[in-house]
């Protein structure tokens, strides 16, 4: 349960300039706009690895020596040299890695700006990232202590899919599952255990008290079926290099076909997430760059309501716009063909219509 309420730390507020809290705006806004712009053409060149693993040679999981040296995905059970865990906590068990996560429950800072000034709130929460009380605005009574234990991530020594081996260390896994704690999982110690956490400290999780940590875990099981993706020496596998534009060493659960539709899953959320991201971005920067208009609009009594909203209606169209025209040049600058085909449309148009003007 979180004290922030009742243990929330006083208001620190700081007159600033206004001009210069003017300028800082429109140069920040600028800023925003350019950037959203990089970020739209830099995701348009985004790699597709289902693409990528498309092309690869489904091998079964037992060796073959045809594929040597080729780009292979294997899929068979995974197994460890070793059950692995967390000496400090955790009973070893059948993981391909384990990921311990430490919280505190320490001041954060939390900060609060309008035109006129900036405020300061300090509350007590969990934290995975503690600040020393030097980092703060208003450090006064918000001392934190050091951690003492930290979060630390733990992999096999060795493992393999079938009979090939993998690089735990390197290799890109799926994503974690929860660890359910219990007497039977956590090795023995003056600590509290709930099915999530572990908990150290002085007071109780329900109420914590500052100092206190809790700890979790999160891991990705062995002995299941998965796919890994590399290329192929001897019965090891090793990162394949895709056209120079990297690496595709990654491990999945599944088969080959669910590994692939993984892959594009991922590919698909990650171009609509940073397309969607660059133009709510875009419109942030043209609301900062206009933020002197809708300033002086609060000065008018009648239409300095009806006025903001034009405002912030002209910023969304803008950068609506602007995304979607960055969007097309870059999706069409970083495919050949589809670059081939627009110029190829570009010069029959710009040819018949030279003719109907003869």
């Amino acid at each position: 349960m979180r004290e922030s309420i009742l243990r929330r730390g006083r208001f620190g507020r700081r007159r600033k300039n206004k001009r210069g809290g003017v300028i800082a705006r429109i140069l920040f806004g600028l800023l925003i706009i350019a950037g959203s712009l990089v970020a739209l053409w830099l995701n348009e060149g985004r790699v597709n690895w289902a693409d990528a693993a498309r092309k690869s040679t489904a091998v079964d999981a037992a060796y073959n020596p045809d594929t040597e040296g080729e780009f292979v995905s294997v899929t068979g059970l995974t197994a460890t040299s070793a059950p692995i865990g967390d000496d400090r906590y955790l009973r070893a068990g059948d993981y391909l890695r384990v990921d311990r996560e430490v919280e505190m429950f320490a001041w954060v800072e939390k900060e609060d700006s309008d035109e006129d000034e900036t405020s300061y709130t300090y509350e007590l929460e969990w934290t995975d990232d503690p600040r020393p009380a030097s980092e703060f605005n208003w450090p006064d009574g918000r001392e934190n202590p050091p951690f003492p234990v930290t979060s630390e991530t733990m992999t096999a020594v060795s493992a393999r899919v079938g009979a090939y081996q993998f690089n735990t260390e390197t290799i890109q896994y799926p994503y974690t599952d929860p660890v359910p704690l219990s007497m039977e999982t956590v090795l023995e110690g003056p600590y509290q255990i709930t099915e999530k956490y572990i908990f150290q400290g002085k007071g109780t999780l329900a109420q914590p008290e500052l100092g206190d940590i809790r700890i979790s875990f999160e891991a990705v099981p062995a002995n299941v079926t998965m796919t890994a993706f590399g290329v192929q020496r001897e019965s090891s596998l090793i990162p394949y290099n895709y056209r120079d534009k990297g690496e595709l060493y990654r491990i999945l659960t599944g088969d080959r076909a669910a590994a692939v539709a993984r892959l594009q899953t991922e590919y698909r959320n990650l171009l609509w997430g940073f397309r969607i991201g660059g133009a709510l971005l875009m419109w942030l920067g043209f609301g900062l760059l206009f933020s002197p208009f809708t300033r002086l609009l609060d000065f008018v009594p009648v239409v300095g309501g009806v006025g903001k909203l034009a405002v912030t209606a002209v910023s969304f169209i803008l950068a609506f716009t602007i995304s979607l025209t960055a969007i097309l040049i870059s999706a069409i600058l970083h495919n050949l063909w589809l670059l081939l085909l627009v110029l190829a449309v570009l010069i029959i148009g710009g040819g018949w219509f030279w003719r109907q003007r003869r």
